[in-house]
């Protein structure tokens, strides 16, 4: 067990993973983190459960789980002697966790994940988890308010030894303070600059939320310095850099340049706090170390959301094109599917020698090209760029998105289809520009498990998760299309739907009437997108 864990949190995942196994799982899920949360006694997060109307065994009783003493082998099962292991994390879980690190990482390098971070990581990854705990009594939304106030979520600094700044040499403490003020005011105004890029413009709450949570723990750790000094010693008007404007800080030539110089703005005013905090307190500027390179990780994510907005914003029907005989019957369904309205075609091969998968993809890219439409190559980020496509899908078992980018470069455009709400996070982590949310329903394509289909649950997730563009995916078609944009997907990738039906023309435009009609413009056009 990671060594970050403390002991009641060590304690909590370890009686996960016996629930697991004495249920025999194959994985651990979130139900068994939860109830093994609120069996840890008086631990943070069994009381704050408690606290919101729900016992230990009520959250047994909902989840229908046994005692770990009730076990069907009747032995503690986590005894040391038990036969079998613990199985593994589930995907879920393994979300969980990395919100859990993040959070205790808000409160410094050497903070260890607590019961209540795990807590918090099943409210943000795992919500579905908890949604039946509703009925039973417990008040889920005020338990989630109280664990992202930044009392709960980030606990207070330590005291500094002494007083924040020396103030024995008066010069001294003057002048560094100057400088922590501004580069304070520069740190906070440049995470608002972009925040407000994500809120308003790309109006994407995942974004939303990571800049403003950064912004919450750039404050937490200024709390190090003495406010009162830090503000005496403001001195605006007698700033000689006040005075110094080079031509490229009064042009911005559109909003991803704004972008750009507010990120660079806020890193640079990270790593000064950073270097002049030394003087100060070491722990101290170790924290504002951590958030440098985190605002690192939030340029890229905002970025390439900006370029995935300006590839894909008006694309709606994407249809998976493959399997079909002959070039001659591919490059009809293709040309019909694109007469219909199709704006993304996404060819999906599975065992062309590379050379016929090739030729396939290169006169699919002339079509597309003809029509304006975009032009995807599945799995095959090499072919991808062979064939002067417009960008790669990738499944779960599939190249990285790291490595694919170093193939195909940094101009292509690379989705991921997932199946979750960790997968999803996971893809807008890793850089993917567009996401596949799915399977929604049965496809005649390809099998799915009744347990893999995610469901319109999972696209109602989606929705409210993130606005970067995402496709729902799997047994999609006219007979379903409407529950699907009900839940909240304005884009749709098709297979069967189209590539089968009788009159593919037809069927592609009914499909893409009805994503028209449901959303007429869903996202922006330039200027706020402009091509560059």
């Amino acid at each position: 067990m990671d060594e970050t864990f403390t002991p009641g949190a060590r304690r909590a995942m370890d009686r996960a993973g016996a629930r697991a196994r004495a249920r025999g799982a194959d994985e651990v899920g979130p139900g068994d983190l939860l109830a093994a949360l609120a069996d840890e006694p008086e631990s943070v997060a069994s009381e704050m459960v408690a606290a919101f109307g729900l016992d230990a065994p009520g959250v047994r009783e909902v989840l229908g789980l046994p005692r770990l003493d009730e076990s069907e082998h009747g032995a503690d099962p986590l005894d040391e002697s038990a036969p079998a292991p613990a199985p593994p994390w589930s995907p879920a879980i393994r979300a969980i966790v990395g919100e859990a690190k993040a959070r205790a990482r808000a409160q410094g390098r050497s903070s260890s994940i607590g019961t209540e971070h795990l807590l918090a990581g099943l409210v943000v990854e795992a919500a579905f988890a908890l949604e039946p705990l509703r009925d039973a009594g417990l008040d889920l939304d005020g338990l989630r308010d109280s664990l992202n106030r930044p009392e709960v979520d980030v606990e207070p600094l330590p005291p500094l030894e002494g007083p924040p700044l020396d103030l024995s040499d008066s010069t001294r403490t003057v002048d560094l303070a100057r400088v922590l003020d501004a580069s304070a005011n520069r740190a906070r105004e440049g995470l608002r600059v972009v925040e407000d890029y994500a809120r308003f413009v790309l109006d994407d709450p995942g974004l939303t939320r990571r800049l403003k949570e950064a912004r919450h723990r750039l404050a937490e750790a200024l709390r190090g310095f003495d406010p009162d000094l830090l503000l005496a010693a403001r001195d605006t008007r007698e700033d000689v850099g006040t005075h110094i404007m080079t031509h490229s800080e009064q042009v911005r030539e559109n909003p991803r340049a704004v972008l750009a110089a507010n990120f660079k703005r806020t890193a640079e005013a990270l790593r000064s706090l950073e270097e002049y905090g030394k003087l100060v307190d070491v722990w101290l500027a170790g924290r504002f170390e951590v958030l440098r390179y985190d605002v690192y990780t939030l340029e890229k994510l905002v970025m390439t959301a900006v370029h995935a907005y300006r590839s894909l914003a008006d694309c709606r029907l994407m249809v998976l094109v493959g399997g079909l005989p002959t070039l001659g019957d591919l490059t009809w369904i293709v040309g019909e599917a694109l007469a219909g309205g199709a704006d993304v075609i996404q060819l999906r091969e599975k065992g062309l020698p590379d050379r016929v998968l090739l030729t396939r993809a290169r006169e699919v890219r002339i079509l597309t090209a003809q029509a304006g439409a975009r032009f995807l190559v599945n799995d095959r980020p090499d072919l991808a760029r062979l064939a002067g496509a417009d960008g790669v899908h990738l499944g779960q078992e599939d190249v990285t998105v790291r490595d694919a980018r170093r193939i195909v470069g940094p101009n292509l455009v690379i989705g991921v289809s997932t199946h979750d709400r960790a997968q999803l996070d996971a893809a807008v982590l890793s850089g993917a520009g567009y996401l596949g949310v799915g399977p929604v329903f049965p496809s005649a394509t390809k099998e799915f498990a009744e347990p893999e289909l995610a469901g319109l649950a999972y696209v109602r997730a989606a929705a409210e998760s993130t606005n970067l563009p995402w496709f729902a995916l799997g047994g999609v078609d006219e007979t379903n299309v409407d529950r699907v944009l009900e839940a909240g997907a304005s884009r749709i990738a098709v297979a069967a739907a189209v590539v089968k039906a009788d009159r593919p023309r037809d069927a592609a435009a009914r499909l893409r009437a009805a994503l028209d009609a449901a959303d007429p413009d869903p996202l922006p056009h330039d200027p706020v997108f402009p091509t560059e």
